[in-house]
């Protein structure tokens, strides 16, 4: 042993010697990566014995586990509140990197845990399962979700269930069988998605038998919470009757649909409480046919009590091959973390599956959505591999194809299906009636504008978001509500958007646009977590642009936009939330007078993007006037068009009317018309807000002038 090592047992010695309730039994010695022994703890005038091991690298944690540190053992304990099913005391202490501190303190945790819980008997708030010995060199562990609660006591009958794995696991290769209960014979079924249930029935299925106790199979010699380990404990909980019909059944009765592998599965289930009420819980048994745990003998003339009873069957005495259980019903197979009930709920659309329709799919699973509808007519290429979420083995395959396959080995709960064509490939009329019939959301990923088209020429009644990325990364535009197309067209203008020039081989073929997973999924996510929050909130979803900044400071910057448009004018006008926003604040200060600005930003003929507001630091107002005078604003907005080489520029004016209509004033016209004919000025057709502003409410409604007329837009 070297010198280091030495000196941890040492120290370990000496720390236990000064704690008078501990005495150590058995040596401390290095054992492989640990210090083990055993002591005694003399503690409440109860006296508890517990091997000991000690991580060789303390006070860092126990190899393998997260929070602990030193391991107290004592089979004899299981069954106990937080004792683990190899014995050891179940305690988390805080991670400190003071050795003497931490040993000291995870001591004081070993004599808490007995007199909370060995001598006082606590039991924690939470339900603890009954802790069975379960067979070691095998694992069978059979999966099931909450039913209905209508099992009477004492009843039984038959269960379905499908094989979903059966391989061997490590260099050992232990047999490891994973099964999905499919549900009861009585009509009772576990509530998997119709997607993944007949997942579950294309692969081997079989018949199980249950028997419903009602209060949970406590093993009465044992302390705690231990089941029962042997067959004829199990006298007290099953009827005479189906002790005869599991006897018969396994004799003879049971066909080739019960067993696997010579295995008859055997469920038993109780009450259990729960945060409602109480559910149904289950626990597995493997019941061996070279094994069989009943047995019938004759019964002796002078002990007969029915002359028609001339035998009676048994239970053995032979032990329980117990497996194990786990409910992952919807609430808790989400139950750390899900998206809002409004996406979850709703029957979802993804139009385009490659780089973000497949990664959005995934999350969309992941957060406990129910039904997904997935559409694209391309296969995967080794190309598509680095940024979407496909395998090697996907390639040739059609992508909704082998999405699908991806989606039903994550959630058992969705239910998904298929177009792997585009949807200008059918009648409009037809694909508005499949739309507004089976969908409630749709999330375009398609970067395609005649998707756009599609969805604005039909008028779709549910939600829409446009997703796309801008070449590079260097932004997600997320566009939903009327008019995709001209919402796209107009702000892909203004982004930063070079043109991709990546070309797959030689040939023919497009460019497509450059990035990378990483940067992909961080704006994706980014995205859907504005998208939930809005529908958590109960707010409207407005289109938004995520924008990060990694120049100097890295930032990221989300601008949500109103939009609101003309149809007789072709017009449209973006404007950040944020800006409206600070004019309400700004109006409210002034209020009860009148006052106002002027918008900068980007146009493309009539369609505006507002980017920013000037005030004016010259003005006259009073509560029916506001007149701006030049002051500095001449000078800013030409230092702004100079800085941005001409792209953001002036667009029109903003004014309040307190109290007021948003409809504008015959001198709001006269000033508008003035600006458009100043050739200084250089906009024919500016822009005109008009805000109504009390201390209660606040409103308002964008204007165009345009031959000699204010048309307003909708919104």
């Amino acid at each position: 042993m070297d010198k280091e090592k030495s000196e941890i047992l040492e120290r370990l010695n000496r720390l236990i010697g000064k704690d008078e309730d501990i005495t150590i039994l058995e040596k401390i010695r290095l054992d492989g990566n640990y210090f083990s022994g055993k002591i005694e703890v003399s503690f409440l005038n109860e006296l508890l014995s517990f091997q000991i091991k000690v991580p060789n690298h303390y006070p860092l944690t126990h190899p393998n586990s997260d929070n602990i540190s030193i391991i107290f053992k004592n089979e004899e304990y299981v069954g106990l509140e937080h004792i683990n099913l190899d014995g050891s005391v179940c305690f988390h202490p805080d991670k400190d990197d003071d050795f003497d501190r931490k040993f000291i303190y995870e001591l004081k945790c070993l004599k808490q845990w007995i007199r909370d819980y060995y001598i006082i008997g606590k039991q924690d708030e939470n339900y603890s399962y009954l802790v069975h010995t379960t067979e070691k060199g095998k694992v069978n562990r059979l999966y099931f979700t909450n039913t209905e609660n209508k099992f009477d006591k004492n009843s039984f009958g038959e269960f379905d269930y499908s094989i979903f794995t059966d391989e061997k696991y490590g260099d050992s290769k232990i047999p490891v069988k994973k099964f999905f209960r499919l549900g009861f014979r009585n009509g009772e079924e576990d509530k998997w998605s119709k997607t993944f249930r007949d997942e579950l029935k294309s692969r081997t299925c079989k018949k199980g038998i249950y028997y419903f106790i009602e209060d949970e199979p406590i093993r009465e010699s044992s302390r705690g919470r231990k089941g029962v380990e042997t067959w004829d404990e199990l006298n007290t909980f099953l009827s005479d009757v189906f002790i005869d019909y599991l006897h018969t059944g396994l004799r003879r009765g049971f066909g080739k649909s019960f067993f696997h592998e010579n295995n008859l599965l055997f469920l038993i289930g109780y009450r259990i409480p729960n945060l409602e009420n109480y559910e149904e819980h289950w626990d597995l048994i493997r019941i061996s046919k070279r094994n069989i745990p009943v047995e019938s003998r004759r019964i002796p003339k002078q002990e007969r009590e029915q002359l028609n009873k001339m035998h009676e069957t048994t239970l053995k005495k032979s032990k329980i091959l117990w497996g194990t259980t786990e409910n992952i019903d919807y609430t808790r197979f989400f139950g750390r973390g899900k998206l809002n009930d409004k996406i979850t709920n709703s029957h979802i659309l993804i139009i385009g599956c490659g780089a973000l329709g497949s990664s959005l799919a995934e999350i969309l699973a992941r957060g406990g959505v129910k039904n997904l509808s997935l559409e694209d007519f391309d296969n995967i290429r080794g190309g598509n591999l680095c940024r979407a979420n496909y395998h090697l083995y996907d390639m040739i395959y059609q992508k909704t194809e082998r999405l699908t396959k991806r989606l039903k080995a994550i959630s058992p709960f969705l239910n998904t299906t298929s177009i792997d064509f585009k949807l200008n490939s059918i009648d409009l009329r037809k694909v508005k009636e499949i739309l507004d019939k089976y969908i409630d959301v749709i999330f375009d990923c398609s970067a395609d504008p005649e998707v756009t088209f599609i969805l604005d020429k039909v008028g779709f009644k549910g939600d829409i978001f446009s997703l796309a990325i801008t070449n590079n990364a260097k932004s997600l535009v997320s566009i939903t509500g009327p008019n995709l197309t001209k919402q796209a067209r107009s702000l892909f203008a203004f982004l930063e958007n070079s043109e991709p020039t990546y070309i797959e081989g030689t040939g023919c073929g497009y460019p497509t646009f450059e990035a990378n997973y990483n940067d992909i999924n961080y704006l994706l996510h980014t995205g859907l977590k504005i998208i939930n929050n809005n529908y958590s909130k109960n707010r409207k979803n407005e289109t938004f642009v995520i924008k990060p900044e990694f120049e100097s400071v890295p930032s990221i910057d989300i601008i949500e936009y109103n939009f609101s448009f003309s149809d007789n004018q072709n017009s449209s006008i973006h404007i950040p939330m944020g800006l409206l926003n600070e004019i309400e604040e700004i109006t409210r200060f002034h209020y009860p007078n009148e006052f106002g600005g002027v918008f900068v930003g980007y146009r493309t003929d009539r369609d505006f993007i507002i980017t920013d507001l000037l005030l004016p630091d010259k003005f006259e107002n009073g509560r029916a006037i506001f007149i701006r005078h030049p002051g500095s604003l001449n000078q800013r907005l030409s230092e702004i068009h100079r800085t941005t080489n001409g792209k953001i520029e002036y667009l029109g004016e903003w004014h309040s009317h307190p109290d007021g209509p948003t409809k504008p004033s015959k001198r709001d016209f006269n000033e508008m018309k003035k600006i458009a004919r100043d050739k200084k000025i250089s906009i024919a057709q500016p822009l005109l807000m008009i805000v109504a502003v009390s201390m209660e409410s606040f409103s308002n409604d964008f204007y165009i002038y345009n031959k000699s007329k204010l048309n307003r837009y909708e919104l």
